[in-house]
């Protein structure tokens, strides 16, 4: 597990497990089989679409997978809204982070994925998350080769730092307005291709 050196004297280390207000994932909502026989898969659309890796490295723009209204019902514990953090825990892409969209439909969380949100400032813990020291973190807790893994429960003892959270605030801004200037010119630039 990942372990910090110094910190800032007004910050404290903590179990995500301790500072979340939410962690969660597809399995949450109930054993394989019942999964099975509640949640059924569709290629066309429907009630909610389920959020995916896949989708997200698609840009939202991709081919969804959808469930009827019971299946989203059913899927109660994993429900999206918009803004979540979403982790990839299964697979290749393990430690991927990204935010959930706001779609103008229905949304749950896919398999092979955990969901975040902490009593703190989503956006910093999405940039923590994202950053060198976060993905050391949940490399750290990756098990398996073929299949490379982290499970919730480990997940959960994960320590993050927790500054004040004026500071937090301060950081995600900053991170934010950068990413808002990087879509900028990379819009510019395809408009420029065109």
């Amino acid at each position: 597990m990942w372990n910090y050196g110094s910190l800032p004297g007004d910050w404290t280390v903590k179990k995500i497990g301790e500072y979340a207000s939410i962690i969660t994932d597809y399995v949450a909502n109930g054993s394989f089989a019942s999964l099975a026989q509640n949640v059924e898969y569709k290629s066309t659309p429907d009630y909610a679409v389920l959020i995916r890796l896949t989708d997200y490295n698609n840009g939202f723009n991709g081919e969804f997978v959808y469930i009827d209204k019971h299946a989203y019902e059913f899927l109660a514990k994993s429900k999206l809204f918009g803004g979540e953090i979403i982790i990839s825990n299964v697979g290749a892409n393990v430690g991927t982070v990204f935010r959930c969209p706001y779609l103008d439909i229905h949304m749950s969380l896919a398999p092979n994925a955990i969901m975040l949100k902490t009593q703190g400032n989503d956006d910093f813990y999405y940039y923590w998350f994202l950053s060198r020291n976060g993905q050391h973190s949940l490399k750290s807790i990756v098990t398996g080769s073929a299949q490379p893994k982290f499970n919730k429960t480990n997940f959960r003892d994960l320590l993050v730092p927790v500054p004040p959270r004026i500071v937090q605030n301060k950081i995600a801004e900053y991170l934010s307005n950068i990413d808002k200037k990087i879509e900028l010119n990379k819009r510019i630039n395809e408009n420029l291709a065109d």
